[in-house]
Order: structure tokens, then sequence, then C-alpha cells
């Protein structure tokens, strides 16, 4: 039976791990979670920008683009703040797709981004609605995404590639049918909110290439091979793992890990306790 091409979901999302940016960031309102591979868009899961699209690759289009910064509040507020219209974040994607028939290869290249801009300061607001710009640093994040579906051999092979500002923290992951989530990796956030928005680095932030085994019906079958890896260590041959272990790989790493927090926390008697936690 001929393997069926299926609709994905891509997520792409921005948070902060703490429940403020810290000091640095003016203490606005973060997220207060870790890396998770939950929908966006729905409680108690937060970003401060969510980027989802939904592709078919039946009609090789994309069916949904969505770019969100979920409510959030600067400390002199009381009420969260909700981006819509001029004030809300931005995304764009481009999609090149093509089938080789003689291997029964269709392939998807994506290139996309998004951006947004925390409203909360002063005079903000009316700047972006009057001018189409703001003086506060944007939150910019690049992505290339290439997915080759083998209809005769029954896999799909991911190749992920995200830049951005390294701030703050990131997380990627495809939704097949079914809803099964697959991470396609994160990222923990690099220097200060005001620095790294500023300098527009486009630093390297996530990059995995991956093999998933599918199903008639074009969901995961419940496995996953590690191709970066594979090609880092020169193995002859792809090994394939529970993707339920892959995932807790990614999600089970601190949201903190090697980051400075003294960038954010201006007590050093935080800092000194977690190094004895």
């Amino acid at each position: 039976m001929t393997l069926q091409l299926a609709d994905y979901e891509i997520n792409i999302r921005s948070f902060h791990p703490e429940k403020t940016f810290g000091w640095s960031g003016l203490m606005f309102e973060g997220d207060n979670r870790g890396f998770s591979l939950k929908p966006s868009g729905v409680k108690p899961i937060t970003s401060r920008i969510w980027h989802r699209l939904s592709l078919s690759t039946s009609e090789g289009k994309i069916l949904t683009n969505d770019t969100v910064s979920d409510p959030s509040k600067a400390p002199w507020e009381k009420a969260k703040r909700v981006y819509n219209g001029e004030l809300a974040p931005k995304g764009r994607i481009f999609l090149k797709s093509r089938a080789f028939p003689n291997k029964h290869i269709y392939q998807y290249r994506m290139e996309g981004q998004y951006g947004g801009v925390n409203h909360a300061m002063p005079g903000s607001p009316e700047i972006q609605e009057a001018l189409d710009f703001s003086y506060v640093p944007t939150l910019n994040v690049k992505y290339k995404i290439v997915i080759d579906i083998d209809r005769r051999n029954g896999h799909m092979d991911i190749v992920t590639y995200i830049t951005g500002d390294g701030f703050p923290n990131c997380e990627a992951f495809i939704v097949g049918p079914g809803g099964q989530a697959v991470s396609l990796g994160v990222h923990v956030r690099k220097g200060a909110a005001p620095v790294s928005l500023s300098l527009n680095a486009d630093y390297p932030m996530i990059a995995s290439a991956i093999r998933l085994p599918l199903n008639n019906n074009g969901s995961f079958k419940g496995t996953v091979g590690d191709e970066l890896l594979r090609r880092t260590n020169k193995q002859p041959k792809l090994k394939f793992q529970k993707i339920t272990d892959w995932n807790y790989r990614f999600i089970s790493i601190p949201a903190n890990s090697g980051h400075c927090m003294l960038l954010e926390k201006a007590s050093l008697k935080y800092y000194f306790d977690g190094l004895l936690k």
C-alpha cells in the first residue's frame, strides 16, 4: 500500500522560562515554564512569540500560518496586554515543493522568519501604529526546514536550522496525524534582552537532522533516527530510538542550563543558593 501524503504542524516558539525577564529585562513578565511539546496558544503554556504553520504534503502548500504573542504585562501595569493588529508580531514563510517520481520522494523546502516587539514600553504602541516601527528592539528568529518524504520506503527526513537573536529560549517541534509531537531541538538563551535583541547577530540556535518512519496514513510509527549524530560520529548505520526517549532528551534540559543568571537576578544570594541546590 502506498504511503499517504498527510498534513503536519510545525511549531517554533520563543519564551522566557522565568516569571520575569529580571533586572536586565526591566522585570517584564516571562512565561514561567520549561521546554515543552504542548500545543501553542493553549494555557498554561505561553510564549513571548509562537509561530505555527500547517503543511499539506499532498497539496504542496501551507494551509495555515499563525504568529502570536501571548498576553503579558510590564511591572507597572495591572492588566496584561494583548497585541493585535499593527502591534502583533509578524511572521512569514516561503515554501518550495517538488517531486522525484522515479525515487518516490516528495520534497518540501521551507524558509521563514518571525519577529515582534514588546510594546509595553512607553510610547511604543503609538509610534508603531503611526509610523510602523518602534524604538524597542525586535525579537527575531529565522528558520530553514527541509522535509523529504519517501513513499516507497515509508519515512520522513527533516533537516532543521534555526537562527536568531539568541534570546530568549527557543524550541521547535513537528506534530503528525494523531497528535504525536517530535522535538526538532531546543535552545537556551544567550546574553540579556537589551543587548542580544539589539545586535541582530543571527546566532545559530537549533540544528537537527532526523528520520521518522511513517505509517501508511502518514503518522509517525514511534521511532526516530538522529542522522546528524550519525554523520558527526561517522557511523555506518542509522540507529533508532523511541520518540518518547528522544523527546525527553530535550524537554528535560533545564531551561536555564549554562545561562549566567546574574544577568537577570540582581542578588548574589540567588546565584549561590542555586549552586547549592
